[in-house]
């Protein structure tokens, strides 16, 4: 049977394997790898084990009373030793009862606090990938990363560390109860730990390739999910709804195969763990009775010990089930690993903020090929705008405007070729400074589900409503604003869904006006608009201009009658063609 459940392990033909998974890592890997996360809550940590302890010394002490109970109470069947001793287990109860409080609310404080720094962390890391690694992985599998894999973390750090301190604590103390009232019988009573330890052990590999597998699984199912809902109207004006259901289906199906294949394991280790207690257990009784009817224990004495045995079964159990927790958490770990080993841009030793920017920029004989791609973005790019410049960089659909975009924002580097702003090299410059210098309104304009004035105050931390609204007015969104209900108050849904494409696109201008950067790059900003809206929208760009260069890439001939100059970016090699002068205003 763990031979055919082996087998499912193998990924399944409709869930495509996702990008980058990384090697498996040892308990020792990862605890080392996070180790500088948990330091700073190493004395609270601390203070949960004394907890920890605490808990079975109380237990230890009730058994005891119970075996006093048992001998001076029932057996002798006298009353006198009742009260003092009913008072000391209501005592014990009521501390038990306090200690038990107060460690589940630090382990759930420390938990907590260690998971909130973590995903914290985590998506800061995320955020700052360049954006090739954002394009190239999938949105719902990030976002499975950053909830379910970083719970796996937590529960490698911090939760398998209270529950295999807290099982080793109980073991050490109720052994060594057992073997102080009768050693004889302590040492009948632990043969069935090293059984407990072997089955452990031998299906623990099994539980982690389970789990690495499924936790895949998951991440691919997020990945179809938030696709798909993203698309729901492309999906229903495509008539693709049965395909789209189908395909929800066999990512659920490929995760209920993962699962039971780990309730096959299960099926087999739970009855094997189960066998060995009662083994410790019968010869326990036998040789109990034995003892009981020689006089060398009493009554009380062997039911003290057979409910301690009970208890010092329970953290056996416990630590046999740790490793094939830890080999569980370990398959989330790795994926978190992956996110967090993506080698992030970083600003050239000596860099320096650019100030003063005049809106000079320069490209000069650029060369950019994307991580993967067969060919170059672009190859041998030159041009140069002046300060204040007003141009189109035109050419056909891949010849690299979006790239130029990216390029000046530092979100792709050239492999070749120097590209400036006022004479000065981009590499030499902090990224942080360069993209205060340019505000780029990409080609698929991102609006977030907030209200109007949220989205273009974005633009801006700390700009007051009149400057929003102002903004609105140079953008000319405030001519459509005003007709809404709530007007700049007005939530614009996940995406910005609920606003037409002109309407986004206003917006979008508005936010980058309102920050008032020296170069504005406009990524195809009349895409999808109609004639009259492209020009409302041009003309607010080109009326509030002033002091500031501003390119705008577009294959849109309205959009060269309100130009400078032209730009072109042309041929298969993606040269660029000579500056052409573009038709004045």
């Amino acid at each position: 049977m763990l031979t055919r459940a082996a087998a499912l392990l193998r990924p399944e033909r409709d869930v495509a394997p996702l990008v980058g998974e990384a090697p498996p890592m040892t308990i020792a890997q990862v605890a080392r790898r996070f180790w500088p996360d948990v330091r700073p809550l190493r004395w609270w940590l601390l203070l949960l084990v004394v907890l920890l302890a605490a808990a079975p010394l109380i237990a230890v002490l009730e058994v005891l009373l119970f075996q006093k109970l048992v001998d001076d109470v029932l057996v002798p069947a006298t009353l006198g030793p009742l009260l003092w001793i009913a008072a000391l287990y209501v005592g014990l109860n009521l501390l038990s009862a306090v200690l038990s409080g107060t460690d589940d609310y630090l382990s759930t404080w420390i938990s907590q606090r260690f998971l909130v720094g973590l995903r914290t962390q985590v998506f800061g890391h995320v955020l700052a990938h360049p954006s090739h690694v954002h394009d190239r992985n999938r949105l719902g599998d990030t976002m499975s990363r950053l909830t379910s894999d970083t719970a796996a973390v937590e529960s490698f750090m911090i939760g398998q560390f209270a529950n295999g301190t807290g099982a080793v604590l109980r073991l050490v103390i109720y052994a060594g109860a057992l073997f102080w009232l009768q050693w004889q019988l302590a040492l009948v009573a632990l043969i069935a730990a090293p059984l407990l330890w072997w089955v452990a052990t031998h299906f623990s590999r099994l539980v982690k390739a389970v789990s690495r597998e499924r936790r895949r699984r998951a991440g691919s199912l997020s990945a179809v999910t938030e696709e798909r809902l993203a698309n729901a109207a492309l999906v229903q004006t495509y008539n693709r709804e049965a395909e789209a259901v189908a395909d929800y289906h066999r990512q659920n199906l490929a995760i209920a195969s993962a699962e039971l294949v780990g309730a096959r394991i299960r099926a087999v280790f739970l009855p094997l763990a189960d066998l060995a207690e009662l083994v410790g257990t019968l010869a326990v009784i036998a040789l109990g009775t034995w003892a009981l009817a020689t006089d060398r224990l009493t009554l009380g004495g062997l039911m003290a010990f057979l409910a301690l045995l009970v208890q010092c079964y329970s953290p056996l159990r416990s630590l046999g089930n740790l490793l094939p927790a830890l080999y569980s958490a370990t398959a989330g770990v790795e994926r978190m690993v992956e996110l967090l080993d993506e080698p992030l841009p970083e600003d050239a030793p000596g860099a320096r903020d650019i100030v003063n920017v005049r809106g000079e920029v320069e490209l000069s004989r650029v060369r950019v090929r994307y991580p993967g791609a067969g060919r170059d973005a672009l190859h041998g790019a030159s041009f140069r705008v002046a300060p204040g410049e007003l141009v189109a960089l035109v050419g056909p659909s891949g010849a690299g405007k979006s790239t130029v975009a990216r390029l000046l924002t530092r979100h792709v580097e050239a492999l070749d070729g120097v590209v400036r702003i006022d004479g000065q090299d981009l590499r030499d410059l902090t990224a942080r400074s360069v993209r205060d210098a340019i505000t780029l309104v990409p080609q698929e304009t991102a609006l977030m589900d907030a209200s109007i004035a949220d989205n273009i105050g974005f633009g801006r931390p700390g700009a007051s409503r009149e400057e929003v609204e102002e903004a609105g007015r140079r953008a000319d969104a405030d001519s459509f604003v005003r007709l809404l209900p709530q007007g700049y108050d007005t939530r614009v849904g996940q995406r910005g869904r609920s606003l037409s494409g002109g309407q986004r696109q206003r917006v979008a201008v508005a936010r980058a006006l309102l920050r008032d950067a020296p170069v504005l790059f406009l990524d195809e900003p009349t895409t999808g608009l109609d004639a009259a809206t492209s020009r409302r929208l041009l003309e607010a760009v080109a009326r509030h201009r002033a002091g500031r260069t501003v390119i705008v890439a577009t294959h849109d001939p309205v959009a060269l009658e309100y130009v400078d100059r032209v730009i072109s970016l042309e041929g298969a090699d993606i040269d660029t063609a000579p500056m052409q002068v573009g038709a004045a205003r």
